[in-house]
């Protein structure tokens, strides 16, 4: 097909996809009533609450439209782009079978933890809770609008799930062939993968778009392929989305556009790059503005304040850690005004290492944690307090973030059989250290692409090591699944190598 025919093709297919989004905006909208719970006019959120829905609702229609595309250019067009999108389908259905069986498996269960029921209340009673970022409440909500039903938002994390194995797949079966590109499926395969495949929480959904991103740019480079304006936009929309999701993905605002002008060379000129680097800070500054502009002003909100988990876990453990009460007498002081200092003791006496786990000092009833008359003032002195102490004693700080990271690098103690399958899937050291290894080798080999990848990928890393509120391995997901997809990448290349001495041989 040529290029003409192909654009007047694409041009039909354009305007006949309206008609299926409109018809679904209007079953959306109908279905929406039993899923949504709209807060009185009178409510002083109401505006907001509208707000939200409203935009969710334009940004869902946008998803439908763009869906009833592929699927009328995926029937009709007989071009290049339309056997692309077929082949990614096509290996997207190698991960079918397993989607499936743990959908049946794990969703009798229901979602899989008590935040992600949090969520789903504040996405069906419309609040604009930036606790989880407002991103995640927006994916919740918008996920109910596209499939009203009880687990919307699970089924539509096992659909991205479903694409981007097939786009994974697909890329690695076009440069390394059929039979060999396979071997990239058992990244889909690994134990912590099919764990969270049906939870639709942050981490679980954020990792595939990391993943998504990074493997694109490495097959465009290692192809040498050039990309659209449309392309260029998704990447940047996509990373300021993975910037602004997670604290930890702030370096994305800088290594990103930097990415991009090492793999496409065309992106280079100065009219070009200038034009790319504004447009990914607007889109930021967009994406940024619901987050950060939008909150509450009540007390009660800013005694809230996001980093409180942070620090009730750190001072907690590092308590525990040997901190010199003595040197820091003044500072304790005031933690003791906000938080008991003999509650602390009491939980760490109690539950010692597991208290790692979680910020088990603001959780568990039977101990006091914050004093009850403490207000937003006793709060502000204890964060400043904390910080003094984290500052003054980098020494047990540093003990404490390492064993914090040490508790979720070893979840499970090793033993043979299906348990140790279990202890090597989830240890964090194996992915940690290949991290580490390679930005040495990347570094004296000048493999600039990849050095500059394992180098965010080390800056994410340290940021969750620093700042993380609890000993969680999904908040290293990033690192692992993108480690473990250069380790079978690297076993791919090297299969692909010898298949290809072997024939060669024979030949």
């Amino acid at each position: 097909m040529d290029q003409e025919t192909l654009d007047r093709y694409k041009k039909t297919i354009r305007c006949v996809s309206l008609v299926p989004a409109a018809v679904w905006a209007v079953l959306s909208y109908f279905a929406g009533k039993s899923i949504f719970v709209f807060p009185d006019p009178s409510d002083k959120r109401y505006a907001l609450a509208m707000t939200d829905y409203i935009v969710c609702f334009i940004l869902a229609l946008f998803v439908m439209y763009m869906v009833s595309f592929a699927i009328l250019f995926l029937i009709f067009s007989r071009s290049d782009g339309q056997g692309r999108l077929l082949e990614v389908v096509k290996c997207g259905l190698y991960y079918l079978p397993v989607l499936v069986a743990v959908a049946a498996v794990k969703l009798p269960a229901g979602y899989l933890s008590n935040d992600e029921y949090a969520i789903v209340n504040d996405a069906t009673n419309l609040i604009h809770d930036t606790w989880f970022t407002y991103l995640t409440v927006y994916y919740y909500i918008i996920s109910f609008m596209l499939i009203p039903v009880k687990y919307g938002p699970i089924f539509v994390k096992l659909i991205l799930e479903f694409f981007v194995a097939g786009y994974v797949l697909y890329r690695s079966r076009a440069y390394f062939g059929k039979r060999t590109g396979l071997v990239m499926y058992v990244l889909f395969l690994m134990y912590p993968v099919i764990a969270y495949t049906t939870s639709a929480h942050r981490l679980p959904v954020y990792f595939l778009l990391y993943l998504l991103v990074f493997a694109k740019m490495l097959f465009d480079r290692l192809e040498n392929k050039d990309i659209g304006t449309s392309e260029v936009f998704f990447l940047l929309l996509a990373g300021a989305v993975l910037t602004q999701w997670r604290t930890e993905g702030i370096y994305l605002f800088v290594l990103l556009p930097v990415l991009l002008l090492i793999v496409y060379p065309h992106l280079r000129s100065k009219k070009t790059a200038i034009c790319m680097i504004v447009s990914y800070i607007a889109i930021q500054l967009v994406i940024s503005i619901p987050q950060n502009f939008i909150t509450g002003t009540d007390l009660s909100g800013q005694a809230n304040d996001r980093m409180k988990p942070f620090y009730a876990y750190t001072i907690t453990n590092m308590l525990r850690n040997g901190l010199d009460r003595d040197k820091n007498a003044a500072d304790l002081a005031i933690v003791d005004a906000y938080m008991p200092i003999e509650s602390i003791d009491a939980i760490n006496e109690h539950f010692a290492d597991i208290n790692y786990e979680d910020v088990l000092i603001l959780t568990k009833e039977e101990f006091a944690g914050v004093r009850p008359e403490a207000g937003y003032s006793e709060y502000y002195d204890f964060s400043e307090a904390v910080k003094r102490i984290f500052m003054n004693n980098p020494d047990v700080f540093l003990k404490t973030r390492w064993g914090a990271f040490c508790y979720a690098a070893v979840p499970y103690p090793f033993s043979f059989g299906l348990s140790g399958v279990k202890s090597l899937a989830y240890n964090l050291f194996i992915p940690s250290a290949f991290i580490l290894a390679a930005f040495l080798y990347c570094l004296i080999k000048r493999r600039w692409f990849d050095l500059f990848v394992f180098g965010g990928l080390i800056c994410h890393w340290f940021i969750v090591f620093v700042l993380a509120p609890a000993s969680y391995f999904k908040y290293y997901f990033p690192v692992y699944i993108m480690a473990y997809f250069y380790i079978f990448l690297i076993i791919t290349w090297l299969i692909h190598k010898r298949v290809a001495s072997s024939e060669g041989a024979v030949c």
